[in-house]
């Protein structure tokens, strides 16, 4: 089973700061690491499929490749935003949902097959030899300019019997100028053409955009629907599981102490004093399931104060629970719901099944983004599965519920121990 791990499409916006210091020290240091890089993942391609015979050695090899493409697409966009001020969100990933190894090894094949990572990689190499090329040639022409008129000297004061010729010193000097010109023009300029090539692979084209914007919205409307009966369902169980008791125990009760009015009346006070325990049991039982459905304290002090909430009840369960939240101003009331419901669930399955002896709850509003990242950390056993077809009220329902908002949601629990779960929720303010 395959999902799609969509993160909001926020807007490229493009800076028209191509020419300066930091333009120019990006292409001369991207030739330089290139010169080098250039060679790494050709050299792992090249081993990989010579290998095929060998099966550990192709493994390694297309191991190696995948992982180096996948860091270099990352560190080029980083580049990009933080050289040329785009922000271009990088591609719907298709993610596993298998576990354990077989998740590992069908990444790697969903990474490897996709055209977004052959197009990074792509991405990369023009940008290398564009870099390399552009350098290399101002170097020559700064060495050209420099050697230039003093060799042109030295030939025409040379003695005459030597049988040297070279330019004149006038031309020399002419030709030194017009070689500084140039390569100080390819080094301010040739950033354009950097940020052109970003703009070309990196950004996606309109039919690759409207595409990732179908699959979004049908992730979307799935998650809505997956999300929805979920709710139901817990909401079904929790009535049954806890309020249907209670309202039957009161009833019994009440019934009982009715047929003892006339004949032992203390009796009948005794089980009426014990129906009044079951009605207020009932009610806060009760609350605790609206609570589930729409807390109160989230509509009415926003999200910092539910949260708030939140971690005093979970520290009830024996378990220090550290929460740092930095939000400008109130969001809209579906990313505060969904935020509410990824923090107070993932607390929830810490108290049930981790095992911790602490969490770290971290909710940021990054503005350059325009969107909400949440991170739920405890160090407690490990193991836990968004996928996992038993948790239907569990990590699956919040990847369903954080979907439905357009969001991208991921655990990372491995086997060894502690357990991160990780909402990202666009939020335009």
């Amino acid at each position: 089973m395959v999902a799609i791990a969509s993160a909001p499409a926020s807007p490229t916006r493009p800076s028209t700061q191509y020419l300066g210091v930091v333009p120019t020290a990006s292409m001369i240091i991207g030739a330089a690491v290139g010169m080098v890089w250039f060679w790494i993942p050709l050299a792992l391609l090249i081993i990989a499929v010579s290998s095929i015979p060998s099966v550990i050695g192709f493994v390694v090899a297309a191991v190696l490749f995948v992982y180096s493409g996948r860091g270099t697409d990352r560190i080029e966009r980083s580049r990009s935003e933080a050289v040329f001020g785009f922000g271009i969100t990088a591609p719907a990933r298709k993610l596993s949902q298998y576990n354990g190894f077989q998740c590992w090894a069908h990444q790697l094949w969903l990474d490897v097959s996709s055209s977004e990572f052959w197009k990074a990689l792509a991405h990369s190499y023009l940008r290398m030899m564009f870099d390399i090329f552009a350098v290399g040639l101002a170097f020559v022409l700064v060495v050209l300019a420099l050697l230039g008129p003093a060799t042109a000297t030295a030939i025409s004061n040379s003695d005459a019997a030597a049988g040297l010729s070279f330019i004149s010193p006038a031309l020399a000097w002419f030709i030194a100028v017009f070689a500084l010109l140039a390569a100080a023009a390819i080094l301010v300029f040739g950033p354009k053409v950097d940020a052109a090539i970003d703009r070309w692979l990196l950004l996606a084209s309109p039919t690759e955009a409207l595409q990732r914007e179908v699959s979004v919205l049908t992730q979307a409307r799935q998650g809505a629907v997956s999300s929805a009966q979920t709710e139901r369902q817990r909401i079904e169980r929790d009535l049954h599981d806890s309020v249907q008791p209670r309202l039957v125990s009161l009833a019994m009760t009440i019934g009982l102490a009715n047929t003892k009015l006339d004949s032992d009346l203390p009796e009948a006070r005794k089980l009426i004093a014990e129906a009044h325990g079951d009605a207020k049991a009932a009610l806060l039982e009760l609350r605790n399931v609206v609570r589930g459905i729409a807390p109160t304290i989230l509509a009415d002090r926003g999200l910092d104060a539910a949260l708030s909430s939140v971690v005093q009840r979970a520290e009830t369960s024996g378990v220090p629970v550290t929460l740092e939240v930095q939000l400008p101003k109130r969001l809209p009331d579906e990313v505060e719901s969904c935020a509410y419901f990824v923090v107070a669930e993932s607390l929830t399955n810490v108290a049930k099944h981790a095992n911790a002896t602490r969490a770290v709850v971290t909710v940021r509003y990054h503005e350059t983004a325009g969107e909400l990242r949440i991170s739920v950390f405890d160090d407690g056993v490990g193991g836990a599965h968004s996928g996992a077809r038993d948790d239907a009220t569990g990590l699956r329902g919040l990847g369903e519920r954080v979907r439905a908002a357009r969001g991208a949601f991921a655990v990372s629990s491995p086997q060894t121990g502690t357990t991160t779960v990780t909402a990202v929720l666009p939020c335009a303010l």
